[in-house]
């Protein structure tokens, strides 16, 4: 899977940090706190722990993080509990999340289900409710979400607005959020490793 981003803030003033683990692997075999340590604090610069030095990122507990979506693209939408590692920095005080490397920072759902939705509504031209349907885990909606899907347009703004995969380019502010989610998902799709291609 495509990991846009290495180091993101999130809403808290936590820093998060993408493992080259894949969610199913992580879940399969959580690291240790010694496997998932950063090499460096992201966001001051000292070594977690350079040889005869003292450590400065220390395991900081863990911490219960809902991921929502499914697993690769067409599947059965899930719900998941993944057990992120946290660290403290002793060099400047900041508490560090490590995860895998699909987590987006603030969204329940994975990247690659995003980005998947995205692709559902911008190219292959499906209503709200009908990528809601194939994406989202909850089947049961409320009588004004049965017509469209509220977080759909959220991720279409978000990415117009450069908060989520920065990696896209910016929209003309005309443009519609069908066409900023056609932008998103093609951009994705074109970074993405050849085998995670096929939507």
């Amino acid at each position: 899977m495509l990991h846009v981003a290495v180091l993101e803030e999130t809403q808290s003033d936590q820093r998060f940090v993408h493992s080259p683990l894949e969610i199913k692997d992580w879940m399969a075999r959580p690291p240790s706190a010694d496997e998932a340590r950063p090499a460096r604090c992201p966001c001051c610069g000292a070594a977690s722990g350079a040889a005869g030095a003292a450590l400065m990122l220390h395991g900081h507990g863990l911490r219960e993080r809902q991921v929502r979506g499914p697993a690769a693209p067409g599947g059965h939408p899930l719900e998941r509990l993944v057990l992120l590692r946290r660290y403290l920095c002793l060099g400047c005080g900041a508490v560090i999340v490590v995860g895998p490397g699909e987590l987006e920072p603030g969204w329940l759902f994975s990247g690659p289900s995003i980005a998947w939705a995205l692709w559902l509504f911008g190219v292959a031209k499906r209503t709200a409710a009908q990528v809601r349907r194939r994406v989202s885990p909850w089947a049961t909606v409320g009588a004004t979400a049965a017509a469209g899907w509220a977080t759909l347009r959220r991720w279409a703004r978000a990415v117009r607005d450069r908060k989520l995969f920065a990696v896209v380019r910016r929209c003309p502010a005309e443009w519609t959020l069908r066409q900023v989610a056609a932008r998103a998902a093609s951009t994705i799709a074109a970074l993405a490793p050849p085998a995670d291609r096929a939507l």
